[in-house]
């Protein structure tokens, strides 16, 4: 089985949850942007959560299914087409051999995924299929998604093969679909955990770190979200040699406008950290689009902990509701 790319989009590629295990030889974890929209798009075409899949900014691809598919779309919001007729996120749809979807540009958030049943098939690097572009590694040949791009799919599980073979999924539906429900469009509060250095920074700019809006630029990527805002300084300026950094690091270089690093950080860094993003609201925070506003929130260790272990059984009820539902479909 396979896809065919006709238009590439923006930034398409493929993703998974990540390569792990392999940063202290210098190679990233990458992986999905926004798990929580991934494992959304995989659940609702009955594969497991890991599978690969496509990721998309600000414009999704168009797609030529060559064979019968079963195929979801989440994260952000857009306004899809399969054969010129709209369809939505948060439900699966059947595709017949030879039909068409056209994703178009996003409405809402930076981040969209297409998972197909099956999951994207190509070979895994380091345990991982997902795209490493630096690397030229994983994913698709290692690079963005490209025209005419054949992009091999995995088996169906049993489940999907017996929603492909139900009328139900080749039809409306109905209202129904799943969602994270969330909002892109006002005033993020990001939590966050003062880093070891924090004690390091001039009182003012704690401060100002806490108490006032950060722009997100045009800049940001998958590496890094840079901010633009009230300029950052130490109280006494030294030099650092590169230490362990990770997803949600927040780093200020010389400039003093903080960077964020995200999925694609590298696993070392040398501008002295200010705090650390909570692990729950790094899905979020990579939905926002360039210009969007977003201040800071201090929240202890232990609040962080539990708010990931509050997120993560919302997740695990979506799941189960999920199967329900596509069980529900074929009885």
């Amino acid at each position: 089985m396979a896809l065919t790319l006709l238009e590439k989009g923006f930034a398409a590629s493929i993703q998974d949850l990540g390569r792990f295990g392999y940063q202290r030889y210098g190679i990233i974890a990458g992986g999905v942007m926004d798990p929580p929209s991934a494992k959304l798009a995989n659940w609702l075409v009955a594969n497991s959560e890991s599978m690969a899949l496509i990721e998309f900014s600000f414009k999704g691809p168009s797609i030529l299914f060559t064979e019968d598919t079963l195929f979801a779309l989440s994260g952000a919001d857009c306004r899809p087409e399969l054969d010129g007729l709209v369809i939505h996120t948060g439900k699966p749809y059947f595709a017949q051999a030879g039909q068409i979807l056209v994703i178009g540009g996003l409405i809402s958030g930076s981040r969209g995924y297409l998972a197909v049943s099956g999951g994207i098939d190509t070979p895994e690097w380091f345990g991982s299929r997902s795209t490493y572009t630096r690397a030229g590694k994983g994913g698709y040949k290692g690079r963005l998604l490209q025209e005419q791009d054949r992009i091999p799919v995995g088996q169906p599980s049993q489940l999907a093969k017996k929603l492909m073979d139900g009328v139900p999924v080749k039809s409306d539906l109905g209202g129904w679909f799943f969602s994270l429900f969330r909002a892109y469009r006002r005033i993020q509060n990001i939590r966050v955990m003062p880093d070891t250095l924090w004690p390091r920074f001039s009182e003012s700019s704690r401060q100002a770190f806490l108490h006032s809006e950060y722009k997100i630029t045009a800049s940001s990527d998958r590496m890094g979200c840079r901010l633009e805002g009230v300029a950052l300084s130490l109280d006494n300026p030294f030099e650092m040699y590169s230490e362990a950094v990770t997803n949600g690091s927040i780093q200020v270089p010389r400039s003093g406008q903080p960077i964020i690093l995200m999925t694609d950080h590298q696993s070392t860094g040398g501008y002295p950290r200010i705090a650390q993003v909570a692990s729950v609201d790094l899905p979020l925070l990579a939905q926002l689009p360039p210009n969007s506003r977003i201040s800071f929130k201090k929240i202890t260790i232990a609040a962080a902990e539990q708010l990931l272990l509050k997120q993560h059984e919302s997740l695990n009820l979506l799941h189960k509701r999920i199967i329900h539902k596509l069980e529900s479909l074929i009885q």
